[in-house]
């Protein structure tokens, strides 16, 4: 059985989760490249392969978070190298419920995102969304 860490993360991380909230909250994408390592893995509720790089994190954020209506942040959670922030959203008439799952380097910037989500109706509708106007744009 693996070992449960309930340590907090260095304040570094702490500085870097209070950035990500302050850019989610005011939508200030141009600001979140500074938060971000350079090869930050992006994991989409959508997809089982990962995406790398600062450019393509941005991009998908922008469009997801265009889509989401009423994004709050509930609850979060830390371990030794990051947190899990708990956060409900709408996209049209149907609720979505999830997780961001963000880890941190020792420069307090974004290595790994994972989002997970529910239910999956919800995301389907949101990631045929997101295709659709990534591919257009």
């Amino acid at each position: 059985m693996a070992d449960i860490q309930t340590n907090q993360p260095p304040e570094a991380a702490q500085a870097g989760i209070t950035k990500w909230r302050r850019i989610v909250a005011e939508l200030d994408w141009d600001r979140l490249p500074e938060l971000l390592a350079e090869n930050v893995t992006y994991r989409s509720p959508a997809a089982f392969e990962p995406y790398q790089g600062k450019d393509t994190m941005v991009a998908i954020l922008r469009v997801v978070f265009g889509i989401m209506e009423d994004f709050t942040y509930l609850r979060h959670f830390s371990s030794g190298t990051g947190f899990v922030l708990e956060f409900s959203t709408r996209v049209g008439n149907e609720r979505l419920s999830g997780a961001d799952f963000v880890e941190f380097d020792e420069d307090g910037k974004i290595t790994d995102f994972m989002v997970m989500m529910r239910p999956a109706g919800a995301v389907e509708l949101l990631s045929s969304e997101a295709a659709r106007r990534l591919a257009a744009g």
